[in-house]
């Protein structure tokens, strides 16, 4: 279920809650309207907890820069290192998501060495690790975001692209593709999403936060909202 808080009173809590703005976490569609599986969870974390702020659509790089800043700001992001080193991971909200490569369909990838010789769309801001980042033999290219990536994969202008397995298939469906038209992901790394915030936060506001996470995992209300999105994908 989708909740409109936008006409909230201004909060008690002096804490803004920000989505990532990426189909399918946080995105607008054709008619403006706001939506994403983040954003819905996010809105039911803002009413469970009694945090009545506007829930507001970021790139992750402005909100990853914001948050380590030390405002006074939450958000639902997976615990990668860079994540774990700065911020605080306050409840994860029971999914994990695989990173890695998904490939076109016909592209086998057991290990590795397999991406060698392949050309992998690899959107801004997806990070794996040095290793990675640093191997000059793969040929990468780098579309602006993953739609963008998923775009060149369905119009045959790259072998894979690089990123989370769960929305990666979705933005291909949602362009057209079918789930016959990918190969099986090699999976780099497995992260818990969590609800994260910077550092600073009074305890009583973080916990009330952390009760809310806790409440809505119990009650269904989160895993009704994972399934609408992710459900059979």
């Amino acid at each position: 279920m989708l909740l409109n808080i936008s006409t909230l009173s201004c909060a008690k809590d002096n804490v803004s809650i920000v989505t990532m703005e990426q189909v399918p976490y946080g995105f607008k569609s054709n008619d403006e309207k706001t939506s994403g599986v983040f954003y819905e969870i996010l809105n039911s974390i803002i009413i469970a907890s009694d945090i009545a702020r506007e829930n507001r659509l970021l790139p992750l790089n402005r909100l990853f820069i914001k948050m380590s800043s030390r405002q006074d700001m939450c958000s639902l992001i997976a615990d990668t290192p860079e994540i774990v080193e700065n911020l605080d991971l306050v409840e994860p909200i029971g999914l994990l998501l695989d990173l890695g490569i998904l490939p076109k369909k016909g592209v086998i990838l057991e290990h590795y060495s397999n991406l060698k010789g392949l050309t992998i769309a690899v959107p801004l801001g997806v990070y794996f690790d040095e290793h990675f980042s640093n191997d000059h033999t793969l040929s990468i290219v780098s579309p602006r975001n993953y739609t963008n990536a998923v775009k060149l994969l369905k119009n045959g202008q790259v072998d894979a692209i690089a990123g989370a397995i769960l929305a990666l298939k979705f933005i291909g469906i949602k362009e057209g593709m079918a789930a016959t038209d990918f190969g099986s992901p090699l999976v780099l790394s497995r992260n818990e999403v969590q609800l994260v915030c910077s550092y600073g936060l009074s305890k009583r506001t973080r916990n009330k936060l952390k009760d809310a996470v806790i409440e809505l995992k119990a009650n269904g209300t989160i895993q009704d909202t994972l399934d609408v999105y992710f459900d059979e994908r």
